[in-house]
């Protein structure tokens, strides 16, 4: 259901009947989401198979992300709104600044990858590798995301891992929060620190809401539909 709100978010937002939106969101059980144009080896898709893992293609692109001991987020907003236009390449290194931004204020030293431009040809896995405009604490990446736009729309997605799970062919050079922070960290406030970082880099102001019936209904017919196979 996750992607068909995602989806149904950027829809709306594309209609102009929805404000720009930051989400937060977490999964029932373990899922295994992959890039728009991504087509997972068998032994992955059979390895979720067994160990009970969901699988969903999601409508960004990027590698294949387990979401378990993470955050999950999406972000949907107009080009047109914001204080300063750039180029699409420099929305995503200021999206990422944001979040960066955001966990500094935990005491965390988080770094943002600059020098690798793609991971093609390498692992399939997001968490394997860092990419160009990543997270990293000491090296190991910490928060992956993919972008779509739709002329004036971008849609973000990205997962910031809190722990890592026994599961190696997911983390080879990953790490997670919890390593790196004498308490768990607390979500709420963490979701207060990205929306005020947000407010700050980007110029959007996002109020606590809920989904508006137009969003749930899209929601539900694209979860019946589009997302209830990963073909």
């Amino acid at each position: 259901m996750n992607m068909a709100i995602d989806e149904a978010i950027l829809e709306q937002r594309k209609l102009n009947t929805v404000p720009s939106t930051l989400r937060f969101y977490s999964w029932q059980r373990k899922y295994c989401s992959f890039g728009y144009s991504q087509d997972p080896e068998p032994e992955t898709l059979s390895f979720c198979r067994q160990n009970r893992i969901g699988l969903v293609r999601r409508p960004t692109g990027g590698g294949l992300v387990l979401h378990d001991q993470e955050v999950t987020f999406s972000l949907v907003f107009s080009r047109e709104e914001l204080r300063t236009q750039r180029s699409l390449v420099e929305y995503y290194r200021v999206t990422t600044e944001c979040f960066r931004q955001a966990l500094l204020t935990f005491g965390l030293s988080v770094q943002m990858e600059e020098n690798i431009f793609s991971a093609r040809g390498k692992s399939s896995f997001c968490f394997s590798q860092p990419t160009k405009y990543d997270l990293l604490i000491h090296g190991r990446k910490i928060c992956g995301s993919a972008q779509r736009r739709y002329r004036n729309i971008i849609l973000q997605q990205g997962s910031l891992i809190l722990a890592l799970q026994p599961q190696p062919r997911f983390w080879d050079k990953a790490a997670g929060l919890q390593d790196f922070l004498p308490r768990p960290l607390a979500l709420p406030e963490f979701y207060r620190a990205v929306a005020d970082s947000f407010h700050d880099g980007l110029g959007i102001e996002f109020q606590e809401g809920q989904l508006n019936g137009n969003e749930e209904k899209m929601a539900a017919r694209l979860a019946q539909t589009k997302y209830a196979n990963i073909n």
